[in-house]
C-alpha cells in the first residue's frame, strides 16, 4: 500500500476539528471520512476498513480510549493504527492511558498541519513495514 492512498477514519464530536483535519489530510493526498462520536466510529470502521484511525479523546457515545479499544478487539489481525487526539494538557496521562488502551499514538490539541501529517506518515510507515 502506498500511504498516500491511504483511508483514514477522523473521530471528533467537533465539526470544525473535523472539517480541518480533513482539508489537511486531503491535501496531503489521503482519503478521509468522518465520524461524530464513538458508537459512529466503531460503525464507520466496520464499514471502511480504513488504514488508520485518528480519534479525540474525549467525545460523547464512546471516547477515544474506548474507540481504541473496541477497535482493537475487532481488528486484531490488521493492527490498523489508531492515533488518539486530545486538548487536555495532562499530556503524559493521555499518552498512558492511550497506550493501555491499544493506540499507537497520540497528540495534543493543537497541533500543526506538519506535526499531524507526520504523525500519520509515521504512523502509516509503520503499519506498512510491520504488517
Amino acid at each position: 500500500m502506498n500511504e498516500k492512498n491511504a483511508t483514514i477514519l477522523v473521530v471528533d464530536d467537533d465539526p470544525s476539528i473535523q472539517e480541518i483535519i480533513r482539508i489537511i489530510l486531503q491535501r496531503a493526498g489521503y482519503d478521509v471520512h468522518l465520524a461524530e462520536d464513538g458508537e459512529e466510529a466503531v460503525h464507520r470502521f466496520g464499514e471502511i476498513k480504513p488504514d488508520l484511525v485518528i480519534s479525540d479523546i474525549s467525545m460523547p457515545r464512546g471516547d477515544g480510549f474506548n474507540v481504541a479499544i473496541v477497535i482493537r478487539s475487532l481488528d486484531m489481525e490488521r493492527k490498523t493504527p489508531i492515533l488518539l487526539i486530545s486538548a487536555f494538557y495532562d499530556d503524559d496521562a493521555n499518552r498512558e492511558n492511550a497506550e493501555r488502551c491499544g493506540a499507537d499514538g497520540f497528540l495534543s490539541k493543537p497541533f500543526t498541519q506538519k506535526q499531524l501529517v507526520g504523525k500519520v506518515e509515521e504512523l502509516l510507515g509503520s503499519a506498512r513495514n510491520h504488517g
